[in-house]
């Protein structure tokens, strides 16, 4: 059975005013610094490098590339980390970053480190107001094992945006067969770019394990469909990341989906996962909300 190895730093800026990030999801500003400053560190600590094989490592860090894909369409590969973040002081002067590095990832940490110390010195949203860092914290993530029980509810703290499903996107809820079809693609891609490439599924067919999903029943208990969108500092375009923000129930047989579930609250779901959406919570219980 697979095992997709998980390490979480935790970082915090601090500024002498409120930060200018993105109103509804900050970290979506925190991932475009991220990204001139990988490509600053990149630069400065490999110049012997020609400028193509700079961009080759950039893009395999914050924007890999399927080599077999045709052009324009399924390019993207997921990455190998994901981001999220909060406000830690009410005034908005000091924010706290965690980086979840999954698989080989876990072993870039002095990038990382470089990487937000540059973030912290080139200054963060569209103002560029630059500010102190301080790392909190870095430890292996241990996956819990999982106890099934009849219900279970995932709560998104963050948009779960343009989750598809038999060609369906689903915005204002989301049935625990989408959800379970986008989680089990998510790790199976995440461990075979960045893991052990062992299958986590127990089962002899994914197909059939992703037809159990269709048996497991669901309501909508909070929420619905969240509008948000971006602006693209390449392009300056707005870009749309409307998506499920709330709580669904789901009732059934979940031991088949254990090994995933486990996994979760940390590798993210949805288009913009990369972004800091798609972040939930999960809890079973023995009987309904």
């Amino acid at each position: 059975m697979g095992n997709l190895t998980i390490r979480q730093l935790i970082y915090e800026f601090q500024c002498d005013e409120p930060l200018s990030l993105h109103y509804d999801l900050p970290t979506i500003t925190i991932r475009g610094a991220f990204g001139y400053a990988l490509a600053q560190v990149i630069a400065d600590q490999t110049p012997i490098l020609e400028h193509r094989d700079q961009l080759r490592l950039f893009q395999s860090i914050f924007a890999p590339r399927n080599p077999n894909a045709s052009d324009g369409f399924d390019q993207d590969q997921t990455r190998p980390f994901v981001l999220r973040g909060h406000f830690s002081r009410p005034d908005r002067r000091a924010f706290q970053v965690e980086a979840l590095l999954f698989g080989v990832a876990a072993d870039c940490e002095p990038l990382f480190d470089l990487v937000f110390d540059t973030m912290a010195q080139l200054g963060l949203g569209k103002y560029g107001q630059p500010c102190t860092l301080a790392k909190l914290s870095s430890c292996p993530v241990a996956i819990p094992a999982l106890e099934p029980k009849p219900f279970l509810t995932v709560t998104f703290r963050t948009p779960c945006a343009r989750l598809k499903f038999h060609g369906a996107i689903f915005r204002d809820e989301l049935p625990f067969a989408p959800l379970a079809a986008r989680l089990i693609d998510r790790l199976e891609e995440l461990n075979r770019l960045y893991g052990d490439a062992i299958p986590f599924n127990d089962f002899a067919d994914i197909g059939d394990l992703k037809r159990r999903a269709t048996q497991i029943l669901w309501k909508r208990l909070s929420g619905g469909c969240y509008h948000i969108n971006r602006v693209s500092g390449r392009t300056g375009s707005y870009i749309k990341m409307d998506g499920f923000l709330g709580t669904m129930e789901y009732h059934g047989d979940f031991a088949p989906f254990l090994t995933y579930l486990r996994y979760l609250p940390y590798i993210h779901l949805g288009r913009f996962n990369f972004f800091g959406c798609g972040s939930c919570d999960l809890a079973f219980s023995d009987c309904e909300v």
